[in-house]
C-alpha cells in the first residue's frame, strides 16, 4: 500500500509536532493530567454520567470540529475496525528505516501496540452498549527494504519487501526513498468501504492499520491509515505504558481533531487538559475518555454501521463476535462461513467461503460460543445446497448451554429447511453464553450453512 501526502489528506491527521517536542521541549513542561479511570475496572456507565464541567467543551468538539471536519463520517475508525475484526485489531509494521529488529524489539512493539490501543479502549468497556473487553492487538507482518533486517525471523512470521518512492524523500533527503509496504489486497484501509469484500486467507490475514517507523520523522501523524513516527522513538519508548505521540495518533484513528490554533478551540477552552492538544498533557485525561465515549455514543446511533449495538431492546444479529466450531467441517470448506456477514443470494451461493461437512452424515452440530452473556430468542439459518453431495437437513434442534449441559429451546417455532432463504425460528428467551444446531442429515446427503443469525440482547 502506499500512501501519499494527497492521501493524508483524507485521513485525520497530525504533522506539526515537532522534532523539539520530541526532544523534550513543550512535551516535558505539559500541565499535571487528570486520570481518567480506574484501568482495571470497566466503567459501566453511559452518556448522562458525563461530568457536567467536561460536557459543553465535548460538545462544541464533536459539532463544530469532528462532524464538520467529517472526521467521524469515513466508517473506518478504530470503532469500526476492531467491529470489523470482531474485537480484535491487526497491524503491518512499516520499517521505513535501515536499523535490524532483533526478536525481542519485535515482541517489544506487538505488546507497545497492545497497551496503546487499550489505554484507549479500556474506557469503552461497559460503556453504552461497547461490546468488547480487552482488544487483542497482532502484528501479522513486517514491511521492510531489505529482509536481512528481521533478526532470527520465525517460521510464523510475515516479511514483506516490496518498496515504492516516498515522497516526501525529494523534499526532505534525510528520509529515507525506499518505502516498504504490505499488500493492497489486505489493507482494511483499501477495501473498508466494501461489506462483502473478502481478505486472501480470510479476516485474520488482514491489517488494518500500519504502525509507520520512518528514520528522521519528525513529530508523528495519525489517522485511521496507522500511526507514524521515527524509528528511534518507538524504539525509545516501545516499553512505556503510555506513550504520548503513539497514544495522541491512535486518538485521531478514532476521529479526534488537533487543537494547534485559538480557533480550533472550544470557545471556553479546556476544563482539563488534553491529550489531543500537542504537548498540553502526556498522558490520556478525563477529558479525552469523554470525548471517545460521547464520539462512541453518537456513532453507534447507526445500527447499519453497528449492528451488534441495539437500539433500546430490540434484539440484533449477536453472531458477528461469536467463535465458531463444529462436529465436523469439510477440509476445504470452514465454519467461519457462519457468521461472515454475508447474505447468499441462493443456496449454492459460492461468491463466499461455505461450511459443509461432507461426507459425513447422521447428526452434526455447529455452535457458537459468544463474546459474552446473551438473552436469546431467534435463530436465522441459510442452508447450503449444492445439488451434489450436500442437502438441505431432514430436521433440526436448537440448544442452549445452561452453565452445566446442553438444554433445547422451549417453545420452538419454524425449524425450517427450505433453500434459497433464511429460516426463522422463534424460541422462549434462554440466558446463555453459547448455543448450538444440532443437524440431522437427509441422508445420504451431508449438511452445510451459508450463514447463520443469532438474535438477541446483550445483559
Amino acid at each position: 500500500m502506499m500512501f501519499t501526502r494527497r492521501k493524508f489528506a483524507l485521513t485525520v491527521m497530525s504533522l506539526a509536532l515537532s522534532a523539539t517536542m520530541l526532544g523534550g521541549g513543550a512535551w516535558g513542561q505539559a500541565p499535571q493530567a487528570m486520570a481518567a479511570s480506574d484501568p482495571g475496572i470497566a466503567v459501566n456507565a453511559v452518556l448522562t454520567d458525563m461530568p457536567a464541567e467536561l460536557k459543553s467543551s465535548i460538545e462544541w468538539v464533536y459539532t463544530n470540529r469532528m462532524l464538520k471536519e467529517n472526521s467521524v463520517g469515513r466508517k473506518n475508525l478504530i470503532y469500526d475496525q476492531i467491529f470489523a475484526g470482531k474485537g480484535t485489531l491487526n497491524y503491518v509494521v512499516r520499517w521505513q528505516s535501515a536499523k535490524n529488529l532483533t526478536l525481542q524489539q519485535r515482541k517489544d512493539i506487538e505488546r507497545m501496540l497492545g497497551r496503546q490501543i487499550n489505554n484507549w479502549t479500556k474506557h469503552l468497556q461497559g460503556y453504552d452498549g461497547w461490546p468488547y473487553g480487552e482488544i487483542a492487538v497482532k502484528v501479522v507482518g513486517w514491511a521492510v527494504a531489505n529482509p536481512a533486517q528481521i533478526l532470527d525471523k520465525q517460521s510464523g512470521e510475515i516479511v514483506y519487501t516490496t518498496t515504492t518512492v516516498d515522497e516526501l524523500s525529494k523534499s526532505d533527503p534525510r528520509i529515507p526513498a525506499a518505502l516498504p509496504h504490505a499488500p493492497n489486497e489486505l489493507s482494511r484501509f483499501e477495501h473498508f468501504s466494501n461489506p462483502n469484500y473478502a481478505y486472501p486467507g480470510g479476516l485474520d490475514k488482514r491489517f488494518d492499520m500500519y504502525l509507520w517507523a520512518t528514520s528522521n520523522f519528525g513529530g508523528g501523524a495519525g489517522g485511521d491509515w496507522g500511526q507514524r513516527m521515527s524509528d528511534d522513538y518507538i524504539l525509545s519508548t516501545v516499553n512505556q505504558n503510555e506513550i504520548q505521540i503513539t497514544e495522541h495518533e491512535i486518538g485521531h484513528g478514532f476521529g479526534m481533531p488537533d487543537f494547534y490554533e485559538p480557533q480550533d478551540r472550544p470557545p471556553g477552552g479546556f476544563p482539563v487538559p488534553t491529550i489531543m492538544w500537542a504537548g498540553n498533557s502526556p498522558t490520556i485525561t478525563n477529558w479525552d475518555v469523554w470525548l471517545l465515549r460521547y464520539t462512541w455514543s453518537q456513532l453507534k446511533k447507526d445500527t447499519s454501521r453497528f449492528p451488534l449495538v441495539p437500539a433500546g431492546n430490540e434484539p440484533v444479529n449477536v453472531a458477528s463476535n461469536a467463535k465458531v466450531s463444529a462436529s465436523y467441517v469439510s477440509p476445504w470448506e470452514t465454519v467461519a462461513a457462519l457468521n461472515d456477514g454475508y447474505d447468499p443470494s441462493h443456496s449454492n451461493d459460492r461468491a463466499h467461503p461455505v461450511y459443509g461437512n461432507w461426507p459425513e452424515t447422521g447428526t452434526q452440530w455447529v455452535q457458537y460460543d459468544l463474546d459474552r452473556t446473551y438473552t436469546l430468542s431467534r435463530s436465522d439459518v441459510y442452508w447450503f445446497k449444492d445439488h451434489g453431495g450436500i442437502d438441505v437437513p431432514r430436521s433440526y434442534s436448537i440448544q442452549y448451554w445452561d452453565g452445566n449441559a446442553w438444554r433445547d429451546v422451549q417453545n420452538a417455532q419454524g425449524l425450517g429447511t427450505n433453500a434459497d432463504a433464511y429460516n426463522t425460528t422463534t424460541f422462549d428467551p434462554v440466558s446463555t453464553t453459547k448455543i448450538r444446531l444440532q443437524i440431522s442429515a437427509n441422508a445420504p446427503a451431508s449438511t452445510g450453512i451459508l450463514e447463520w443469525k443469532v438474535l438477541g440482547t446483550a445483559q
